[in-house]
């Protein structure tokens, strides 16, 4: 079922798709208005695929029947042909034109054996309805015709080459770029002049490459980048077009230090040519990069967990960092003065952590178990999490949130009923806010709703953040009388009665274990524990070099803990002060 949902001032509206079919949506909870439906739960036209144009005034499905067009805010139709096997869809960059693909296979029976494919790709213009190219794309995962802001030029990879075209005419190209052993690339956004970049994997004893040529006929090297221990990158431009991230990846990892491969990630400055490592000060596999939307600033979050989070200019100079956490993502909202820190997938506590860009300062922590999908809403205040399958095929669900940390409507999906798929649709319109400053009353609203098998529990329904734990628990024999006036604590001996000056004071009594009660000590604040944690890492530091003075043999880990005693003392240091 897909659920479109759009949340703002002028309402909002969602996509929602599961097994109960889909649907387009706009408000929230019970007020939600239902603008378009198809709640046929026949595997037969199950929807697949859909897309929304870039402006959000259409939107484009297949439902294994026909693929088909229509203009959200009147229902009118666009465009509907029968192509039942449509996987993907793609709107080019001013929703003038949509890009089907379906499997490239022979579909029925072979006529000859030399028999190939029909072409699977084609070109639709939305202003007509009419179909005006076809070519033909093997690979799925490389399918997408890349195109400048302005759709003056459109480029696609074919083996070893990129066809460049204009007008969007995919038959006859204007100028290629060849590069042998070339697997990816990617066209830059912004003005003209367009760049793109070009990536050729490690062969033998040749280093893996990055080039990055301008886009003409000569098609000029403006900056290369060689690097080992490579079979993939994944190459991402800022919005500005003058800077991009690689993160270079090797699948095994030939010293078996880590599961996830090896992963090493580099930039290169278009305006210089330059091109350097971005440094990391913790080991460990490299989670998320991304670009802040402004292009003046990106995040990486990277090491072995807790996996640490630092943000770099775009020299790649690190500018701030967060202390080590259980996260692995990163996503910032549409306007980059806000960013959420998180970590969802195998780490199932779904701490999100929202942080002024800015101020550099922390707006609300909260947690959102098994969250499988998050997507910020286009006014960059407001986002969804979802629970989905076949991630997680229970306990399905999708919930609207504040960037306060307050929980806004929640909907759940009861087994067998599974949630697919929740995004929000595009909108234009919305502008840059300040953030507020949160108030006592604005944190206790904030986290997931407590649920309380008992109804009539005093906690249920109670959001997370109302819930505080002002100290450890205090048994009755401890807690001082109420004419006490002061903390509660352990009571003194009681001072002998007059008259009987020799008697022994009253021993305290015992806590039923045969050990005296121990004193009242307050719960640690989140810097003492943190200190406590340091300084229990710097004393095992000194065990293990005491054990390397002995002559012990002793594990890398334990080899790689003593290398990092003068960051955790600086990191003492700092929480000292």
């Amino acid at each position: 079922m897909f659920i479109y949902l759009l949340y703002g001032q002028g309402g909002c509206t969602v996509q929602q798709r599961s097994s109960q079919g889909f649907y387009l949506k706009r408000g929230l909870g019970k007020d939600a208005v239902v603008v378009f439906e198809q709640n046929n739960t026949s595997k037969e036209v199950a929807c697949n695929v859909f897309a929304y144009s870039n402006n959000g005034q259409l939107f484009a499905y297949c439902d294994n029947q026909v693929t088909r067009v229509f203009e959200i805010a009147t229902n009118k139709e666009i465009l509907c042909v029968e192509l039942k096997r449509t996987r993907k869809i793609l709107f080019s960059p001013k929703d003038n034109f949509l890009l089907t693909f379906e499997p490239y296979a022979i579909y029925g029976s072979k006529t000859s054996e030399n028999q190939k494919p029909e072409p699977n790709v084609r070109v639709y213009n939305l202003a007509d309805g009419k179909h005006v190219s076809t070519f033909s794309a093997p690979k799925e995962s490389s399918w997408e015709p890349q195109f400048s802001d302005d759709e003056s030029l459109a480029a696609r990879m074919v083996g070893s080459e990129i066809m460049f075209y204009t007008n969007m005419s995919f038959d006859r190209y204007d100028h290629k770029l060849v590069e042998k052993g070339m697997t990816s690339f990617a066209l830059s956004p912004g003005p003209a002049p367009n760049h793109v970049a070009v990536y050729v994997p490690a062969t033998g004893s040749n280093p893996a490459r990055v080039r990055v040529h301008k886009v003409s006929q000569s098609f000029p090297v403006i900056a290369n980048r060689t690097f080992y221990k490579s079979d993939k990158a994944t190459i991402t431009w800022n919005q500005r077009g003058n800077a991009l991230l690689i993160l270079a990846s090797v699948d095994v990892d030939k010293t078996n230090q880590s599961y996830y491969g090896e992963q090493s990630l580099y930039l290169i400055n278009i305006q210089s040519g330059e091109s350097v490592i971005v440094p990391l000060e913790k080991q460990g596999p490299i989670y998320a990069a991304k670009w802040n939307p402004n292009g003046r600033e990106f995040a990486v979050c990277y090491g072995y967990m807790p996996a640490k989070v630092t943000f770099y200019n775009p020299k790649g100079a690190a500018i701030f960092d967060l202390q080590e956490g259980p996260r692995n993502d990163v996503f910032y909202n549409a306007f980059g003065n806000i960013v959420l820190i998180c970590g969802f997938g195998n780490i199932s506590k779904g701490k999100m952590e929202f942080w002024d860009v800015e101020n550099k300062k922390e707006i609300i922590s909260i947690e959102v178990p098994n969250t499988t999908l998050f997507d910020w809403a286009p006014d960059g205040q407001h986002f969804v999490t979802c629970t989905t399958a076949p991630r997680l095929r229970i306990d399905n669900c999708y919930r609207f949130w504040h960037y306060t940390g307050r929980m806004i409507a929640e909907t759940n999906f009861d087994t067998p009923k599974e949630l697919w798929e929740v995004r929000w649709r595009p909108m234009m319109g919305y502008n840059k806010f300040a953030i507020k400053e949160l108030t006592k009353t604005d944190k206790m609203a904030a986290g997931l709703p407590i649920k309380k098998k008992d109804a009539s529990h005093p906690l249920n329904n109670v959001p997370a953040g109302a819930v505080r734990q002002a100290g450890a628990y205090i048994p009755p024999h401890l807690r001082k009388p109420l004419g006490g006036g002061g903390s509660a604590g352990p009571p003194s001996a009681a001072p002998p009665a007059p008259g009987n000056q020799n008697q022994r004071p009253q021993q305290n009594r015992s806590n039923g274990n045969g050990n005296a009660p121990q004193p009242f000590r307050p719960q640690q604040s989140e810097q003492e524990r943190k200190m406590f944690q340091l300084k229990k890492k710097v004393d095992e530091i000194q065990v293990l070099k005491q054990r390397v003075a002995n002559g012990d043999q002793l594990q890398p880990n334990q080899m790689e803990k003593i290398k990092r005693e003068d960051e955790y003392l600086a990191d003492l240091a700092k929480l000292t002060i």
